[in-house]
C-alpha cells in the first residue's frame, strides 16, 4: 500500500512540477497526466500494508493505517483537482488553498509518524514513512504560497521544489517496494 502510493503521488508531482516549469505545451497534457495518477494512488487504499504490519511491540495497526490512507486520499484528491484544473481550466486559487489543508494534514501524519513508529517497528520503518511526510508537507506549503497567492518569483522556486521533493518521493516508495519483507 504504502510503496505503490508514494510512487504515484510522486509521479503526479513530478508531471506538476513540468507544468509549473512551463514543459508542457498545454495545461491540458498535464491534467490528464495529474488526474489519472492521482485515481492511480487510490488503488493502494484496499491493498495490504507492506510496512505497517503490526509485527513490532505495542504497534496499532489500525490507527497507523488509517493515517497514512488518509494521507494517501488527500494527496490522491489534490492530484486529481489539479488534473480537473488542467482539464477545465480552473482557477490555481482553489487548488493553492486545498493544498493548505493537505500541507497541515501532511504535517499531523509527519508528528504521528515520527513519534509512534520508532518504537515498536524500529528505524527503517520510522524514517521510510516521517521522511516522505515531512517532504509532502513542505511541497504542500510551497504550493499553498505558489497558487494561493501567485507571487512571480516564487514558481520556479516551487516547480524546482516539487520537482526534486517529488523524485526522493518515489524513490523512497521504490525502496519500499524492492526491500519490503513480503517480496523476500
Amino acid at each position: 500500500m504504502e510503496a505503490l502510493a508514494l510512487i504515484m503521488i510522486g509521479a503526479a508531482l513530478f508531471a506538476q512540477s513540468w507544468y509549473l516549469l512551463e514543459l508542457y505545451p498545454d495545461g491540458r497534457t498535464m491534467g490528464v497526466f495529474v488526474g489519472g495518477l492521482g485515481l492511480a494512488a487510490l488503488v493502494a487504499i484496499p491493498m495490504a500494508p507492506m510496512l505497517l504490519t503490526g509485527q513490532g511491540t505495542g504497534a496499532d495497526m489500525a490507527t497507523e493505517t488509517t493515517v497514512m490512507k488518509v494521507l494517501i486520499v488527500l494527496w490522491a484528491g489534490y492530484a486529481v483537482g489539479v488534473g480537473a484544473h488542467g482539464l477545465w481550466d480552473f482557477d490555481d486559487r482553489a487548488i493553492g488553498f486545498y493544498a493548505a489543508f493537505v500541507a497541515i494534514v501532511s504535517l499531523v501524519a509527519l508528528l504521528y509518524f515520527s513519534s509512534n513508529l520508532q518504537k515498536p517497528y524500529g528505524d527503517e520503518v520510522w524514517l521510510a514513512l516521517s521522511a516522505p511526510s515531512l517532504l509532502l508537507a513542505i511541497l504542500g506549503g510551497m504550493l499553498f504560497f505558489h497558487l494561493a497567492w501567485p507571487f512571480s518569483g516564487l514558481r520556479q522556486v516551487t516547480a524546482w521544489f516539487i520537482l526534486v521533493g517529488s523524485i526522493a518521493i518515489s524513490g523512497i516508495g521504490l525502496i519500499i517496494l524492492t526491500l519490503s519483507p513480503q517480496w523476500m
